[in-house]
């Protein structure tokens, strides 16, 4: 029995050293970052600002700013780099992009598009083991407001697969090309104050997403902080359906957004509903109250992508690595227990 037992704990100290091992294998390949990009900081930056540009300037005034790349690898690296907008993130937060195509983020008509005033190489190559110091050239445009924001953006290639899907009665051929995009950010801080200017807009429902959703705008030149509140969607007659919290985020200068709002009731029926905000936008309070409307195309549209007929899975729902597991499993527990029978047989037979 003794003999059973001691068996029994060195396999399990094997799995554990073994699994270790993978364990620190793993997190010391790990440890070497491949790339590193980050801004050299210039005499005008915000000393308790790190990771990226945050800087006094007066309007209509030119500044050279640096950007380091390393490169940690034991080949060359080509980095496309491309000036950036910067826009707000539908659920907050900021983003930084040439263009956007989409109607839930957008710069407002006056807006002042940062990517025109930063000049940067399109590319660069970094040899291995080295780094280089990129140039951006910097114009502060001639602007009353109080924050300017943009950003660089630095693309870097990854791998390149090729893939199969069934389309149709073939196969089709698809290649699949990864890249990673990296961000820095430009803030540029005037000596002016700016009033904030925060604008809650339109009310509705996007069946392809699932959400309910509603307008809010940072009309002003000046990165607006502290947007955080909650809300509550009811009924037109004011039956509650559900309640959440939004923010704290910040939202980019002269931005607006289409803040998301998961729908959570069990059922969706068109009609008429509300949707109630109480919160704060920086120092001010924040109370409005917006109508929107679900027809019954949208609900129809909602419960066909939401909804479908569900066929049964049995046993062939599971996906293949779960009854792998469970084999393996099964096969370590018969082994186990097959080993300590034989070993205890073993002892009586010679007591």
């Amino acid at each position: 029995m003794m003999k059973a037992a001691r068996l029994l704990l060195s396999f399990w100290l094997f799995c554990l050293i073994v699994t270790g091992f993978i364990h620190g294998k793993a997190m010391a390949q790990d440890s070497t970052i491949p790339l590193t990009i980050g801004p050299v900081y210039p005499k005008n930056q915000n000393p308790q600002t790190k990771g990226y540009f945050d800087l006094s300037v007066h309007a209509n005034t030119k500044q050279t700013l640096s950007v380091k790349i390393t490169n940690n690898q034991d080949r060359p690296v080509k980095i496309s780099i491309a000036p950036a907008n910067a826009f707000t993130n539908p659920t907050g937060g900021m983003m930084y992009k040439q263009n956007l195509d989409s109607s839930d983020a957008v710069l407002l008509p006056d807006a002042i598009k940062m990517a025109n005033y930063l000049k940067v190489e399109k590319s660069v190559t970094v040899p291995p083991s080295s780094s280089v110091v990129v140039p951006i050239q910097l114009t502060v445009p001639d602007t009353g407001g109080q924050n300017l924001l943009g950003g660089i953006l630095f693309t870097i290639p990854g791998t390149q697969t090729q893939t199969k899907q069934q389309a149709g009665k073939g196969k089709a051929n698809f290649v699949i090309k990864t890249e990673t995009v990296f961000a820095v950010a430009v803030q540029l801080n005037l000596p002016n104050k700016t009033a904030s200017h925060f604008v809650v807009g339109n009310a509705g429902f996007a069946p392809n997403k699932g959400t309910a959703y509603i307008e809010m705008a940072n009309d002003s030149q000046k990165i607006q902080d502290g947007v955080t509140g909650t809300y509550t969607v009811s009924t037109n007659n004011g039956k509650k359906l559900f309640s959440g919290q939004f923010g704290p985020f910040n939202m980019a200068p002269k931005s607006k957004i289409r803040y998301p709002i998961q729908w959570q009731n069990k059922t969706l029926n068109h009609g008429n509903y509300l949707i109630h905000l109480n919160g704060k936008v920086g120092d001010t309070t924040l109370k409005a109250t917006k109508k929107f409307t679900i027809g019954s195309n949208e609900v129809k549209q909602y419960a066909q992508k939401y909804n479908p007929p569900q066929a049964a899975t049995g046993n062939k729902g599971q996906p293949m690595w779960v009854w792998i597991g469970v084999a393996l499993l099964f096969v370590i527990i018969v082994v186990l227990v097959g080993m300590i029978v034989f070993l205890m047989g073993r002892a009586k037979r010679k007591s």
